[in-house]
C-alpha cells in the first residue's frame, strides 16, 4: 500500500463499505472521540487527518460546553421561578395567620399589597 493511500478515508470509505457502514463508522468515531473514550479501532492515519480531527475535537468541546452552559442556566432559572412561587405560598399562609389574629377579619388591602 502506498503511504498516501494509507489514510482513514481510503481504508474505511472504499467501495467495499455501504453508505450505512460509512455512516456508522463516522458516528461511532465521533462519539468515542468526543467522549474521550477513543478505543482506537478507528483513528486518523495521516497527519492531515490528525489535524482535522484535532480541530473537530476543539470545536466539539466548545459546542458541548455552550450547550451545557445554556442547559444549566435554564435549570437555575427554573429553580428561581419555583422558589419565588414557594415563597408566595408561605406569604399567603402568613397573611392568613395574621387575619386569624385580627379577630377573623380580613386584612386591609393596602397593607396586604405593601407586604407583598
Amino acid at each position: 500500500m502506498e503511504p498516501d493511500a494509507f489514510t482513514f478515508y481510503n481504508i474505511y470509505f472504499d467501495e467495499t463499505h455501504t453508505d450505512n457502514d460509512k455512516l456508522l463508522i463516522v458516528v461511532y468515531y465521533a462519539f468515542t472521540t468526543l467522549s474521550t473514550v477513543g478505543f482506537g479501532d478507528y483513528h486518523p492515519k495521516s497527519d492531515v487527518e490528525r489535524l482535522v480531527a484535532s480541530f473537530i475535537l476543539v470545536i466539539g468541546v466548545a459546542v458541548f460546553s455552550f450547550i451545557m452552559g445554556n442547559f444549566i442556566e435554564i435549570l437555575l432559572n427554573y429553580k428561581a421561578v419555583t422558589a419565588e412561587n414557594g415563597n408566595q405560598d408561605d406569604l399567603t399562609k402568613w397573611l392568613g395567620l395574621l387575619a386569624r389574629f385580627n379577630k377573623g377579619r380580613p386584612l386591609n388591602k393596602e397593607l396586604t399589597l405593601k407586604i407583598e
